[in-house]
């Protein structure tokens, strides 16, 4: 049959228990030769509630796992039987990936670790508190946020006129 692609769906927010199951009873049956790789793909996020930054990491696909292998009827029962596990994609028949669709997958996700999504809590009008940087403790009303640049334009009170200043997210505290 040759080695493929799978996904396999499991109990969303479980990926890691699950994994970590597979690869116990793959040792333990004696056939982790079967399966050459387990891989879920995660993605990494900035979020931006309150400084300071918290980086979270989450599942890209919520609730599946890809893995590379040999799988035959005797090796899916197997996992079928892991707690957590709902199927394998594709129910009586497998799905198989094509190299190149997992390929773009590892590629997609290598630039989103290069370049956390940032996430924020701000909108326009919003009073904010500068909590970093030669501004400390200035309030301003949030006027424009740019989230390509991971910045607010503020409008803060310098010398009684309002001046606009853009701040990155993670200076920010919203009142």
């Amino acid at each position: 049959m040759g080695k493929n692609w799978y996904a396999i769906q499991v109990w969303s927010g479980f990926e890691e228990e699950v994994k970590k199951e597979l690869e116990e009873m793959l040792e333990k049956k004696g056939l982790r030769e079967k399966i050459e790789t387990i891989f879920i793909p995660p993605f990494k996020e900035i979020e931006v509630n309150f400084a300071p930054e918290k980086q979270t990491v989450g599942k890209f696909y919520s609730g599946y796992f890809l893995v590379f292998g040999e799988i035959d009827e005797e090796l899916r029962e197997e996992i079928k039987k892991l707690e957590g596990v709902l199927n394998i994609v594709g129910g009586e028949t497998f799905y198989l990936f094509r190299n190149e669709e997992v390929e773009n997958l590892i590629a997609q996700l290598e630039v989103e670790e290069i370049k956390p999504k940032p996430r924020y809590q701000f909108m326009p009008g919003d009073k904010v508190r500068i909590i970093e940087g030669p501004l400390t403790n200035f309030i301003g009303i949030v006027d424009e946020i740019k989230p390509e640049k991971g910045k607010v334009k503020v409008l803060v009170s310098i010398f009684g006129r309002e001046t606009p200043v853009e701040i990155e997210f993670t200076y920010l505290q919203k009142i």
